[in-house]
Order: C-alpha cells, then sequence, then structure tokens
C-alpha cells in the first residue's frame, strides 16, 4: 500500500467527518487544539498526522480513530 495514498484517504476521512459535523477548519481547530493550517494541510494529503493530532480531531469530531483508518485503508486498497 502507498502510504501516501493512505495519508490521502486519512484525510479525506477527516474531511468528511468534519463536513457530517457542520464545522469550519477553524472550530474544528479550537475543538482540537490543532491549528487550521495544520488541518488543511492534513485533509489535502500534504503531511500525515502523528498520532497524537489523530486522537485529538477524533475526539473533536466525536469519530473512533480505527473508523476513520478502516475506511481510508480500505479506499486506499481500491
Amino acid at each position: 500500500m502507498n502510504i501516501e495514498v493512505l495519508n490521502r484517504m486519512i484525510g479525506d476521512e477527516l474531511r468528511a467527518a468534519r463536513a457530517r459535523k457542520h464545522l469550519s477548519r477553524a472550530a474544528l481547530a479550537e475543538l482540537s487544539d490543532i491549528s487550521a493550517k495544520t488541518i488543511q494541510r492534513i485533509e489535502n494529503g500534504e503531511r500525515p498526522a502523528d498520532l497524537s493530532q489523530m486522537a485529538s480531531l477524533c475526539d473533536a469530531l466525536d469519530e473512533p480513530i480505527t473508523g476513520i483508518v478502516a475506511r481510508a485503508v480500505e479506499r486506499a486498497e481500491k
């Protein structure tokens, strides 16, 4: 599996989860204590989220990390 593709898919899944919650990047930044610019870069697949960032983002989105990653892996393998 290509890690760059996986990072893009994780970013897509985080963006989709944020959209389902009707949150802007700025609102998610406040909830997660991660800058909106960093969130943008993660969502666009420009940089991977580290585990602590994933935990903060998923907590703020009320989404399990395992769900985000599993959906991303499934999409990356297609």
